[in-house]
């Protein structure tokens, strides 16, 4: 996890997350076992664990209990992502096989719905009452929402980026928000905790945009996922629906299959600029609540992790 290198303790911490999720998985089925092992330790940034242990840094929560969420948050993102290779038929994650393409659609099935059970296990062994979880359920509901809605108007050339970002907020933004709002409404502290959510739901989105940008701006190689995966499977993401409101001929070659004159047509309007912007636009919101926070040592970390995520070439 080289890109949390500055930052030496929050690296210790998500190491301990990681051991944490590992000893937590365990199915008799050695298959599946090992399928979920390989994604967990396969190179993810962590960055939703990070913010959980970075937003903890202004509550009264124990160690344990900071573990236990960050862990649990990291196993629901973890769950989604299988889920989502297994309806999207993606080969790879994160530049290797995914458990659907090695093991077949219904152990990848198996796996995700198991890493739900382990995210409650988690909340009530170790942190959560049940009005808290009640909580979480609800959060969980709008993460799948999202997920629901992008279904939806997929192949649908006459979606806006109003409907874009309403998508990506319950699909993406959702999971970032609960990771900086968690540990300050476990520790009762409901001002701050809204805080946070909005914190958090301006950084998802804005990492989900930069995400989308950089599909059409690295090779598959050096991103670790298909270029034009998502315009293939009909998720019109922020440059295909810029490009869709500049140029009448994106919508008929969307639906003819033209994807290669589309990516042309994408590179030579301003339709990543205009991406490029609307990330900017929803890091600045972020950026100017964090300044909000209580002054602590930690606020400048969230500020500068933040920022550096729009900077980011992969």
């Amino acid at each position: 996890m080289t890109f949390w290198t500055p930052y030496p303790k929050l690296a210790d911490q998500l190491n301990t997350v990681q051991d944490t999720m590992s000893h937590t998985i365990k199915i008799k089925n050695e298959q599946t076992q090992q399928a979920i092992l390989s994604l967990i330790t396969s190179g993810g940034k962590m960055l939703r664990p990070a913010y959980l242990l970075l937003f903890s840094e202004f509550s009264s929560l124990d160690q344990d209990k900071r573990i236990a969420l960050a862990s649990s948050i990291e196993l629901l993102h973890t769950a989604t992502l299988i889920h989502d290779d297994v309806i999207d038929q993606a080969q790879t994650r994160r530049g290797v096989p995914t458990i659907s393409h090695l093991y077949g659609t219904d152990v990848a099935v198996y796996a995700g719905d198991y890493l739900f059970i382990c995210v409650f296990k988690l909340m009530v062994n170790h942190a959560l009452d049940m009005a808290h979880l009640s909580k979480r359920i609800t959060a969980m509901e709008t993460v799948l929402n999202g997920e629901l809605a992008q279904m939806t108007v997929r192949y649908d050339p006459t979606q806006t980026i109003k409907d874009y970002i309403a998508t990506i907020s319950g699909k993406t933004g959702e999971l970032f928000a609960q990771a900086c709002a968690v540990p300050l409404i476990a520790d009762k502290q409901p001002l701050l905790a809204k805080l946070a959510y909005d914190i958090g739901l301006h950084i998802g989105i804005a990492f989900q945009i930069m995400d989308d940008y950089l599909d059409y701006t690295s090779d598959s190689e050096s991103f670790g996922k298909p270029v034009l995966a998502d315009i293939r499977q009909g998720i019109y993401t922020a440059p295909v629906l810029f490009a869709i409101s500049e140029d009448k001929r994106v919508a008929p070659l969307l639906n003819s299959k033209a994807y290669t004159q589309v990516l042309t047509i994408i590179a030579e309007s301003d339709a990543l600029d205009k991406t490029f912007q609307l990330a900017q636009k929803h890091t600045n919101i972020a950026l100017k609540l964090i300044n909000k926070l209580p002054d602590k040592p930690v606020k400048s970390d969230i500020f500068h992790i933040t920022k550096t995520l729009l900077e980011r070439q992969l």
